[in-house]
């Protein structure tokens, strides 16, 4: 453990050495590649992290925060330790508070993140706490869809909600198909070179897409 906080340290002392002769972009995609490409807890951290002092340095841009919050959510999914899920969301809140704050209008990918900060926290106690935040994923993704019905990452996590829903409730990998072959449509059409417009989720859908067709074609 202490190992890995000294590196943490490291990696934060480079990653402030080099931010500041980077511009907001460049800063910005390089830490999104790194945490998009590193599939370990804390290569997420460590890439997390840089998200944040991003933030605190570029604070105006709304879309700063917009990635710490999801990285937060990612962190959560990852954590083993179900006390410590809820902190990461904890602080996902406080930034997405910023981010609402900075961007004062409706936006279909700052409600897609509403919904995945509620699935995230439905996920750590799913039975109790299905009602609650499974009416706050809902009501977000509706609004998403309302603005832009062809953002592929509604479709992604409506899937992911129903292949992780018990089948006698109407979920599982039958149920959930459908929505990752829509958002597989509609992820062709989405252009990853622009870092200040969201693009997430392209290789967790695809996951998603082959691991339901296995499922239901062993059924």
């Amino acid at each position: 453990m202490k190992k890995q906080f000294g590196l943490l340290i490291c990696l934060f002392t480079l990653f402030l050495n080099s931010a500041f002769g980077q511009s907001f972009e460049d800063a910005l995609k390089s830490t999104f590649t790194e945490f998009e490409s590193d599939s370990t807890f804390i290569g997420k951290l460590s890439a997390g992290n840089r998200f944040e002092l991003i933030a605190q340095k570029w604070n105006d841009q709304w879309i700063a925060h917009y990635y710490t919050v999801y990285s937060e959510v990612i962190l959560s999914y990852m954590e083993k330790d179900e006390a410590k899920r809820d902190l990461y969301l904890d602080k996902a809140d406080k930034q997405f508070e910023q981010l609402k704050a900075l961007l004062k209008t409706d936006n279909d990918e700052v409600y897609v993140l509403a919904a995945i900060i509620a699935n995230a926290r439905l996920a750590v106690k799913p039975m109790a706490r299905y009602k609650k935040y499974g009416d706050i994923f809902n009501e977000n993704i509706e609004k998403a869809k309302s603005l832009r019905p062809d953002n592929p990452r509604i479709y992604l996590y409506q899937g992911m909600s129903l292949y992780h829903t018990p089948k006698m409730f109407g979920g599982g990998p039958k149920a959930a198909l459908p929505y990752f072959e829509k958002a597989e449509g509609l992820y062709k059409n989405e252009n990853d070179g622009d870092i200040l417009k969201p693009y997430w989720g392209k290789r967790l859908n695809t996951d998603m897409l082959n691991a339901c067709k296995k499922e239901v074609d062993n059924s």
